[in-house]
């Protein structure tokens, strides 16, 4: 079974809502602000069996304001991806016992039955461990972190923080996160963070064909037997979410332990039925049947678009979007949401036209395939596509 590429799900999500979030905070004093942090997606995401998204609070210090507006959404997000695959993270988890690494790497240690002295060695000859470090989404519940975290003590002005933070709460909704990387599990670990203002129906995409009159779309049971955190059920999109204390406090001072914490996670995994059967061992990570990348990867299509550019600008031809449509339809080329092309002239696909052509011309400066691009696909009236 073959599936989109998740960075491009991903990259598409977010890319609209950092543009917006860029006119709205432009002209502010962004000297001292520390810059949003973006949802992260390890490399073997795609291909993990069991896909899980861990939410913290918020990082501690991150990229500045004013050097993520200087920055394509595609290159910024791309840090927190590196984050992951380079197990820099890894390097963050001094204390085990009271952190959100030390949760992840004690969660995975359980649930994979994998030593934990395997998955905290970034040298470890335990190759399933270190692909396990690379199967998951990191994001945080709030993407411009609490004023006297970092941008106080690098000298930010509050009155200029609070109004990029307010204009920064677009990206703290984890719609954003299901549309795109679709986890079934969802960690949210935070108890001060409230669920309903995190996930709304109305920014969830129209692949999930939502009727706004079901109002019992959420299932919440409360654990309270001596572990106490809740359960919910999203019934729309199929994803299961814990919202856990903050690690910090299940180490220190909730008088449990973070390991006590997992093992009831785990066993509540078992007793909802949220897979079949839980993995015996690191080797069952991988669901075998995935293949991570496929051709409606926006390379592929970037590579689809400049292959008909050079041919259609060697003999004088145009094509509609229209008919690029059409081509990838036939071929089962999908749109970042799973779905067919509109074949009427939707903006679906005038925008992969135009996100090509920026492509060739900014990212890999190769300038004259980028002039074919835009010589060579119009409109339906004839004016150029771009």
């Amino acid at each position: 079974m073959e599936i989109p590429d998740v960075i491009d799900r991903r990259n598409c999500e977010y890319s609209q809502l950092i543009e917006d979030f860029k006119k709205e905070v432009k002209g502010i004093n962004m000297q001292g602000v520390t810059g949003p942090h973006f949802p992260g997606v390890g490399s073997n995401y795609c291909r993990a069996k069991y896909k899980f998204a861990f939410c913290g609070i918020e990082t501690y210090g991150w990229n500045s304001m004013e050097s993520f507006m200087e920055m394509s959404p595609e290159k910024y997000l791309m840090d927190t991806d590196s984050c992951i695959d380079s197990l820099e993270f890894l390097k963050w988890a001094d204390n085990l016992h009271a952190t959100f690494w030390g949760f992840v790497l004690q969660f995975f240690s359980e649930f994979y039955k994998v030593d934990l002295k395997d998955l905290t060695s970034a040298n470890s000859k335990n190759g399933n461990a270190l692909d396990v470090l690379k199967s998951f989404v990191w994001a945080n519940a709030n993407s411009i972190e609490r004023f006297e975290v970092s941008s106080k003590g690098q000298g930010a002005n509050l009155a200029d923080w609070e109004q990029v933070k307010n204009a920064s709460a677009k990206f703290d909704d984890l719609n954003h996160i299901i549309n795109s990387c679709h986890p079934k599990v969802i960690f949210l670990l935070s108890s001060g963070t409230d669920v309903n203002s995190i996930i709304s129906d109305e920014s969830l995409s129209n692949i999930y064909n939502i009727d706004p009159s079901n109002k019992s779309n959420i299932l919440k049971i409360a654990h309270k037997e001596g572990i106490p955190y809740d359960y919910y059920y999203l019934r729309n999109t199929d994803t299961h979410l814990f919202k856990l204390p903050h690690p910090t406090w299940m180490g220190l001072y909730s008088g449990i332990g973070i390991g006590n914490y997992v093992n009831s996670i785990i066993q509540d995994l078992s007793n909802y039925m949220i897979w079949k059967s839980l993995p015996k061992g690191p080797d069952d990570w991988e669901d075998e049947t995935v293949a991570c990348v496929d051709k409606s990867s926006r390379d592929n299509k970037f590579h689809i678009i400049a292959t008909l550019a050079h041919d259609l600008t060697a003999n004088n031809l145009v094509m509609s979007g229209v008919e690029l449509a059409k081509i990838f339809n036939i071929n089962n080329v999908k749109t970042q949401y799973g779905s067919s092309y509109s074949e009427n002239g939707g903006r679906g696909i005038y925008h992969v036209i135009t996100s090509a052509w920026s492509y060739y011309q900014y990212e890999k400066k190769d300038y004259q395939t980028a002039y074919e691009i835009a010589r060579s696909f119009v409109k339906q009236n004839g004016d150029y596509a771009y």
